[in-house]
């Protein structure tokens, strides 16, 4: 790459190319080196927003919220973003740094950012805020009309909600072309946002790639649409109330790739027509459903090679993911995960991701599993605790280092996860006690590498991971301190009338 001082002297043109090349890391720099490359390298930098860490988020949308006059380059920066993505990832175990009276001051700054945000394609905001009614509401009347992604969740009601209701009976579904439609209800949705959504999905229904409708009464929302709707012809990934498959009229899911049954079902059976999802290759559910996807005596068995029990999901967060239990006192053994796993038998393809949840880690209870699992690529395991005594720190190295001989008989396998996540949301509760032990997970790391050459992703931790290079293992990925919101001022003295 040109020397900072070289690229300055190119055509624009020729130096947004160059700065369109360059490691997101390397362009805080060349922005900072001079006002030429800093008005070729901010609209790079502000095109794609992706955070996931609160002290970014508050301060981001702070900059994006600031009107031209007040920035101190003059220009609108919130002109400049095509894609944003918010989200708390530890929100759910109530491990937010947000309050009340932050979320109101977020939702209030994005309401006011995003309209002007005219290049925006796709917008993820994951936090639960008051103004996300009166947000969701203009996206849905395409007023930006390049947008072909929506994706929020929406929090409790207020008198901001109350307020956006009475403005969302007025609002006509404009946007066409949509993507992407996913919207997580924590709250139950308005009478006149359940008419908005129904709108949306017919509007959209030929290009829809992926949907979700994420509450318990998603299914009375969307019966009377579902119904009307032949197909959907894009649409790869799915996740709403089970009983719009089992609906005699519902449309034609054969395109449908992956599916993910809400939380709210979690205690019910669900019967599922051989028709639907015929060709569905990623589920995620609970244990006790995976057998209604592939039951015995089928005809026609679905080629799922995917499973993911329990909603679990890996991240390199305080919480370290996400998992939803049926009881949250009680958690799965061996024998529990390898007899709901047993219907994977009957899939019309070898199962290559697996992901669960399970009381403590034992070499032995995987073992067990080799025969159902041995051409997993990706194996996610999230154990509530690695073993009853502390005092008894040499079992947690001699059960880690036996995972090897495992891994031998997992010859495709080239991601390995163990998540401490399930520990961390307990009260009181924290890492594994290994999690820190570099010395440990070295060991562990070779004695693999002794066993097993496909392996290229490992964590011992949701702390950090470990990835494979040419010269050895790297550890990389440290997860974020907890750290508090820097105010500006502004915060208190002007917009903390909120809740």
């Amino acid at each position: 790459m040109l020397p900072i001082s070289g690229i300055a002297k190119l055509p624009v043109e020729l130096s947004r190319t160059i700065c369109e090349a360059a490691d997101r890391r390397d362009l805080y720099s060349i922005a900072l080196s001079g006002w030429q490359l800093n008005a070729v390298v901010t609209p790079i930098l502000y095109s794609t927003i992706d955070l996931q860490v609160p002290h970014a988020i508050y301060a981001c949308v702070r900059t994006l919220a600031s009107v031209p006059a007040r920035s101190t380059t003059s220009r609108d920066l919130a002109g400049f973003v095509e894609t944003l993505s918010l989200r708390d990832p530890d929100d759910w175990a109530g491990m937010s740094v947000f309050n009340d009276s932050h979320r109101f001051i977020l939702g209030r700054r994005l309401a006011d950012a995003i309209p002007r945000m005219r290049r925006l394609r796709s917008i993820t905001c994951r936090i639960g805020f008051p103004h996300a009614l009166q947000i969701f509401a203009m996206l849905a009347s395409g007023a930006l009309p390049g947008v072909n992604a929506i994706d929020i969740r929406f929090a409790g009601q207020s008198a901001t909600t109350k307020d956006a209701e009475v403005a969302g009976a007025s609002v006509a579904v404009g946007v066409t072309g949509l993507k992407t439609v996913k919207l997580d209800w924590t709250c139950d949705p308005p009478e006149s946002y359940q008419m908005l959504m129904r709108s949306l999905v017919v509007a959209n229904y030929k290009t829809l790639c992926s949907l979700a409708i994420r509450h318990g009464d998603s299914a009375e929302i969307l019966k009377a649409v579902w119904r009307s709707i032949p197909s959907f012809p894009a649409l790869q990934e799915l996740d709403v109330s089970p009983d719009l498959l089992t609906d005699p009229a519902s449309p034609d899911t054969s395109s449908v790739l992956r599916l993910s049954i809400p939380e709210d079902y979690c205690w019910y059976e669900i019967e599922l027509p051989s028709t639907a999802v015929p060709n569905l290759q990623d589920i995620t559910c609970f244990p006790r459903h995976l057998r209604c996807f592939l039951p015995d005596d089928a005809e026609h068995r679905r080629p799922i090679s995917a499973v993911t029990f329990n909603h679990v999901r890996y991240e390199r967060t305080r919480s370290g993911g996400y998992y939803a239990m049926e009881d949250d006192g009680d958690v799965y053994d061996w024998w529990d995960i390898w007899s709901t796993l047993r219907p994977i038998y009957f899939s019309g393809c070898p199962l290559l991701r697996l992901g669960f949840a399970v009381r403590e880690l034992r070499t032995y209870g995987l073992s067990t599993l080799v025969p159902l699992i041995k051409d997993l690529e990706y194996l996610l395991i999230v154990a509530q605790k690695a073993e009853e005594e502390p005092a008894e720190r040499r079992w947690d190295e001699a059960e880690i280092l036996a995972l090897a001989k495992v891994f031998s008989q997992m010859p495709r396998l080239h991601t390995f996860l163990l998540s401490d996540g399930l520990l961390k949301a307990l009260p009181g509760g924290g890492p594994f006690e290994f999690a820190h032990d570099e010395g440990l997970q070295r060991r562990a790391l070779a004695t693999y590498d002794q066993h097993s050459s496909s392996l290229r992703r490992v964590a011992f931790t949701t702390e950090f991971e470990w990835e494979k290079r040419e010269d050895g293992w790297h550890l990389w990925g440290h997860a974020v301190a907890k750290r508090g919101l820097v105010s500006d001022g502004e915060d208190e003295d002007k917009e903390s009338d909120g809740p």
